[in-house]
Order: C-alpha cells, then sequence, then structure tokens
C-alpha cells in the first residue's frame, strides 16, 4: 500500500494520528486505502469550510456525491463562484498545507456529540434522532463537524490536495493521481435526481423523517415509483423510435443496482408498445474451464470478457437478428464445460432481443453489430439522499445495504460472507463496467429515496452479529452508522413491481 498514513488503527477501529499513542500496537491507514480516502475527504471538507468563511458571507458547502474521482460539492453564497474564486481558494489552501496547522480529532459519544452541536440546529437534530454511539468530533479555525472517521493531525498532510472548478460546483481531490476523465452523463443524471429531490424537499434524512412524522411516506413511496416508471417508460418510446434498425438492447451495471427488475419492466413497457423481447444468456458462451484466462494473481479470471466465447456469440448474434435458427450452446457448470446437447432459438423481425450482464456496455462484446442496431443501458442506484450537507451516502454503500439483505434472504449468506466478497465484487466493477458507463445511450437510476429507511430494518440484525475481531467490522461499522439516521418504515406499501422488491422479497416477478 502507498500514500501517507493518515490515521491509524487499532483493534479494527480508527484513531486520529497522536503522540500520545502507543504506536506498538497500532497499524497505519494510508491515504490511497478506502478508509484513508474517507479521512481526507472529510478532512478537506472542514479545511474548504474554514476557507470559504474567511473569504465568503456565510457560504454554504453541499457535499453531493463523487465524480471524475473526486467528490462533487456545491457552495451557495452572496456572490457568484466562479473560476477565479476557485482558484483564490487554491492559494489559501496551499497556503493552509504550508503552515502545517492543526485539527483537532477525537471521539466523542452521541450525547457528547450533541451538546457539542448545541448551537447548530440541523447538526443536533440529526443527532438527537440518530441512534448512532459515537462519532469523530473535528475542529478546525472554528469549524465544528463530525464524521465516522477522524481527520488527518495536521494540514500538511493535504499537500497535494486541490479544488478543480465545475460548474454549477466544484470537485475536490485530495490527489491528482485520483482524477478521471469527465464523466458528463452520469453527471447529468445524479443531477436530475438531486434536482428533482429538491424541489420535492426530499434532499435529506431529515426531510425524510419529516415525510415520516406527518404521515406522508406512502406519497413519497408513491412518486419515488411513479418517476421510476415514467423514466422506464421514456426509455421504451426512445427504443421505439429506433424500431426496425434496433436489434439488441444489452443491460448492465454494479452488483444489485436493480438490473434484473429494470428489464422486466421495461419488457413490459415495451410490449405496450408492440415490441416482442426475448433474453439470451451469456452464462451459456462460456470457454471450457481449462481455457479460462488467468488474472493477475494467476487464478482463472471468469468476469474477464475473454471468458466468453466471443466469437461464437457475436456469430449467433447476427444469425438470431437476420431471423436465421440458431443451436445456442448450453454449459455444464459442474463439469465446466459445454455440453454436447444445444437449444435452437429464433427471432421473428419484430422481436428484440435482451443481454444481462457486467459486460453489456463494452463494445467488444458486441463487435459483429453496429451501433445503431445495439441500445446499450446503464443501470445504477445514484443515491439521491444525504444525511446532511457534509454527510453524504455513497452509492456503493447504498448497493452494499441492497446487497445485505438480499444475500441473506435469498442466498443464505451472513453478513459476514457478503462483506467479505463485497471487496472482489467490487475490483471487478471497477475494471469491467465503470469504465464503459459514458458508452451508454441511456441511463437509468433505481435508488428510491425511501429504500435505506425499508431496508434498516432487515440489515441492522445482520450487521449486529459482526464481532469486532472479524476483518469486515470495520465495513460493518460504517453501514451501522449511515442507517442510524433512518427511521424504520413498513414495507406494506411498497409495490409489487418495485426495484426494491427484488431485494426484499414478495415481488410480482420472478427471478
Amino acid at each position: 500500500m502507498n500514500g501517507k498514513i493518515v490515521c491509524l488503527k487499532k483493534n479494527n477501529r480508527l484513531m486520529p494520528l497522536s503522540s500520545e499513542n502507543d504506536y506498538s500496537e497500532l497499524s497505519p491507514v494510508y491515504s490511497d486505502s478506502m478508509y484513508g480516502k474517507l479521512v481526507m475527504q472529510n478532512s478537506m471538507i472542514v479545511v474548504l469550510k474554514a476557507i470559504l468563511n474567511s473569504m465568503l458571507e456565510n457560504p454554504e458547502l453541499n457535499v453531493e456525491h463523487t465524480i471524475n474521482g473526486g467528490l462533487y460539492c456545491e457552495i451557495f453564497a452572496n456572490v457568484l463562484i466562479s473560476e477565479s474564486s476557485i482558484e483564490e481558494v487554491n492559494s489559501k489552501l496551499n497556503l493552509i498545507i504550508s503552515q502545517d496547522e492543526k485539527i483537532l480529532s477525537k471521539y466523542k459519544t452521541r450525547e457528547e456529540l450533541i451538546e457539542l452541536f448545541s448551537d447548530n440546529k440541523l447538526k443536533k437534530s440529526i443527532l438527537e434522532s440518530s441512534s448512532m454511539c459515537g462519532g469523530f468530533y473535528v475542529e478546525y479555525n472554528n469549524v465544528k463537524d463530525f464524521f465516522l472517521t477522524p481527520a488527518i493531525s495536521h494540514t500538511s498532510l493535504l499537500e497535494g490536495a486541490y479544488i478543480k472548478y465545475y460548474p454549477p460546483g466544484i470537485i475536490i481531490y485530495s490527489s491528482k493521481e485520483f482524477e478521471k476523465s469527465d464523466q458528463k452523463r452520469l453527471f447529468n443524471i445524479f443531477n436530475e435526481s438531486e434536482n428533482w429531490a429538491k424541489i420535492l424537499n426530499w434532499r435529506s434524512v431529515e426531510n425524510l423523517q419529516s415525510s415520516i412524522e406527518k404521515g406522508e411516506i406512502t406519497e413519497l413511496i408513491q412518486v419515488s415509483e411513479a418517476l421510476h416508471e415514467k423514466k422506464i417508460v421514456d426509455i421504451a418510446n426512445q427504443i421505439n423510435a429506433r424500431r426496425g434498425k434496433l436489434r439488441l438492447i444489452t443491460i448492465a451495471g454494479p452488483s444489485s443496482s436493480g438490473k434484473t427488475t429494470f428489464l422486466k419492466r421495461l419488457s413490459i413497457q415495451l410490449r405496450v408498445l408492440g415490441i416482442s423481447v426475448s433474453g439470451i444468456s451469456l452464462d451459456n458462451y462460456f470457454v471450457d474451464r481449462g481455457k479460462t484466462p488467468l488474472d493477475e494473481n494467476g487464478n482463472p479470471d471468469y468476469e474477464s470478457i475473454d471468458a466468453i466465447d466471443l466469437e461464437l456469440f457475436n456469430k449467433n448474434l447476427l444469425d438470431l437478428i437476420e431471423n436465421r435458427e440458431v443451436e445456442i450452446p448450453l454449459f455444464d457448470f459442474t463439469l465446466g464445460i459445454r455440453k454436447p446437447e444445444s437449444q435452437k432459438m429464433k427471432l421473428d423481425k419484430n422481436t428484440i432481443l435482451i443481454i444481462e450482464g457486467i459486460h453489456g456496455l463494452n463494445d467488444k462484446l458486441t463487435k459483429s453489430l453496429s451501433k445503431d442496431m445495439k441500445a446499450k443501458i446503464y443501470v445504477s442506484a445514484l443515491t439521491q439522499i444525504n444525511i446532511d450537507n457534509t454527510h453524504r451516502i455513497s452509492t456503493t454503500d447504498n448497493r452494499l445495504v441492497r446487497r445485505l439483505v438480499r444475500d441473506y434472504l435469498f442466498r443464505s449468506h451472513s453478513a459476514k460472507q457478503t462483506f467479505e466478497m463485497w471487496r472482489s465484487v467490487r475490483r471487478g466493477e471497477e475494471k469491467n463496467i465503470f469504465p464503459f458507463q459514458e458508452t451508454a445511450d441511456f441511463m437509468f437510476n433505481s435508488s428510491l429515496l425511501y429504500e435505506l429507511s425499508v431496508l434498516k430494518s432487515f440489515a441492522e440484525p445482520l450487521i449486529s452479529e459482526i464481532n469486532e475481531d472479524e476483518l469486515c467490522y470495520m465495513d460493518a461499522k460504517r453501514i451501522e452508522f449511515i442507517l442510524s439516521f433512518f427511521n424504520p418504515i413498513s414495507v406494506e406499501n411498497i409495490p409489487p413491481t418495485s426495484v426494491l422488491r427484488e431485494f426484499i422479497g414478495n415481488s410480482s416477478f420472478k427471478y
């Protein structure tokens, strides 16, 4: 692991860097690790707030979501934020880094945090309604906040950090190495979802809790589900507009995005328009196990696109689209080889083929088809709701909560098993899905504003079984921290066709 040491770990608990610690009992946390990145982001938030306070009158910093490898935020003030404003921010940031100023981090109980934020109505309110045990109180230059992680001990550790102007907001980077190419399409989907939530005043946990207390949760569920249906109808209509030439739809997205439910609901809307759909499983096109490519560690990489017989798949694809009968192979997963028998398949000219799989956005999978013959759809749960203006909920954690619940209910997996496989799942997503997301013709956000309040009752008992000595304990505490800010709601008003039913059960679809 490379990078700077930004905090410490003892017994699977994070601790701030301090001369008071006995380092012989502690292990370092580096800036390029998952928790190191969180420490750096949280530290940048408090330092940036201090800089803005020195430049503007009563500025407000809203932390929104990750984009382009950094943390996207918006600044609200009595003057327009421009590129020159951000240049001034970076100058002040570099000065602060060079001065190596101290940042206070100290673990406090929930009750202590409530007392410390007695003069901040919003922070005090969310802490009072939370079931959290505690968190790290962070203070720098009269800016106070609390986080799951400690902050860095001194500002010199922010060396290499910078702010990028990205209208209408900014992107925080803790290092140049994390900056990625522009994800404009994904950014637009995030913005669309967040603007919709703002218009309806359902942008934060506080707004959600207020709706629950006022008995408005049924309306929130209905509006959220109606928005999903509207988006699916819009995609179906655009596919219909390409009718005749378009013969293939591919659907891809990270784990627990609700891809299967989306596919089923899209298929229904296409049927309404007189378009039949037929699916084909990529699983049957695996090469024999002995020919499976190896990963960097010498292990079989079953998620590699080269684990698929691309030549045969593309030949069958072309034949199907040209309405010829095809012998679809069948794969024997016990023996790891292709079965001698096959299955006949033929499409008529009014049927569109649908493929769901991790490589659906990679044109290498469907190289035999021209761009106008296929529509690529990216599905993900892009979280629209945050805890407050400095505490976002990552889309990855949203999906992880979904998976914890689904794996327990339908796959007999413990929370520990799900946590342990999650890192591997994430590596596969980073390699096979995210690099291609900007090539999608359509994007669908499967997140629901109310879902964490529903999933809370399912997930919390599972997480509580994780012991402190387990390697996944820190991950469990991170999810527990997020869920602690949500009040549980009943599942009774969730429609049977909801994406959420894919994870909690009682869906009207068969999976």
